[in-house]
């Protein structure tokens, strides 16, 4: 299978899957009881003729289908809508809101602060870890690293986050507990306590997401960690690491030079699997320290008592994009780096089409 018939197969199933999962979200909410009208005017006064006007002007008074095909119409032009909350009446003039596109690629810059800067502390710990525990099993650092494994894998990332917030941040203040400064860009104010900090730049930056970071990396390292020594055993079991040995190449040699390309190979592939279960990781991360992101920005939309549905489809379309963007390059350099990906596919295509 080559790799632009594999593209072409995987671009196709991707867009199916987004229309679907589009279509399941707007159908699901079209279920749910919720009013949207009452965004725009009070329920305790207003009079059906404003609550019919209301629907009417944010376009949820026609039929589920006309609603939909202008929706993904709007979507293939890069057009996520507008926010309901963000809708009002002045003077009574419409106010049109504010683009949803323009709120999601702000908060993609918080998530994918949080995202990669843990993800970089995963496989920083994750890696030393997991190669001292499989070059010595059964070793006081593998016994440890079994220990904080359990740990890490039975422990919420909420728990984490917010004992990490009381102590680390409001208890001792070596570090703080909420708000996000820019990188780049105007300096904003971030609340510390009772006061308001103005911060921005990379230092302020990254101190405000020094605990985000942990948070998200401690959910993971034990998972990361875990499977790295597996590998590596499976891998210091094959015939060829003899024979290094045989041949007296050094424990790190052969650690370094034969284990370490074979055994961290799938980690690639696993990274792209796991970005799903890393985005709703973030979403705990980016609640509990307030850092306006896509997890937190599908909270709001969620927690107003009246849905804000095109935010909360926004957020799963753009969400479902980015993950199977980044599962096809994955798929796609690892076919590059090894072929034999490849021909396993076909292979097993070949025999699906025989039997």
């Amino acid at each position: 299978m080559h790799l632009a018939t594999f593209a072409a197969r995987r671009l196709g199933a991707s867009m199916l899957i987004l229309v679907a999962l589009t279509f399941v979200t707007f159908a699901m909410f079209e279920r749910i009881p919720n009013e949207p009208a009452f965004l725009l005017v009070d329920p305790k006064i207003a009079t059906r003729a404003q609550i019919a006007k209301a629907r009417h002007d944010l376009g949820v008074d026609r039929p589920f289908f006309t609603r939909y095909a202008e929706y993904v119409g709007r979507l293939a032009h890069g057009d996520f809508g507008r926010s309901w909350a963000t809708i009002g009446y002045t003077g009574g003039q419409l106010q049109p809101g504010i683009p949803i596109r323009d709120e999601l690629f702000q908060a993609l810059g918080v998530t994918a602060s949080v995202v990669l800067g843990g993800l970089a502390l995963v496989l920083l710990l994750s890696l030393p870890l997991g190669i001292v525990s499989a070059a010595r099993p059964r070793s006081a650092v593998d016994r440890g690293s079994v220990a904080v494994s359990l740990i890490g894998i039975s422990t919420h990332p909420l728990v984490i986050a917010l004992l990490l917030q009381l102590f680390v941040a409001n208890r001792w203040g070596w570090l703080p507990g909420s708000g996000y400064c820019n990188l780049h860009g105007p300096d904003v104010y971030v609340t510390s306590g009772i006061s308001s900090v103005k911060c921005g730049g990379p230092k302020d930056w990254a101190s405000h997401l020094v605990l985000p970071w942990i948070t998200f990396a401690l959910f993971f390292i034990a998972l990361y960690s875990r499977i790295i020594r597996v590998r590596m055993l499976a891998v210091l079991g094959e015939p060829y690491i003899r024979t290094a040995r045989a041949k007296g190449a050094s424990n790190w040699r052969v650690v370094r030079r034969h284990v370490m390309p074979n055994a961290l190979a799938p980690i690639m592939t696993m990274t792209a699997m796991d970005i799903g279960t890393a985005l709703g990781v973030a979403a705990y991360v980016e609640v509990v320290f307030h850092l306006p992101g896509l997890g937190a920005r599908m909270v709001s939309a969620l927690a107003l008592g009246i849905f804000d549905v095109p935010v909360v489809i926004g957020i799963v379309f753009f969400t479902a994009v980015i993950i199977l963007a980044l599962n096809l390059v994955v798929d796609l350099v690892q076919g590059v780096i090894d072929p034999r990906a490849f021909e396993a596919r076909r292979e097993s295509a070949r025999s699906g089409r025989v039997t």
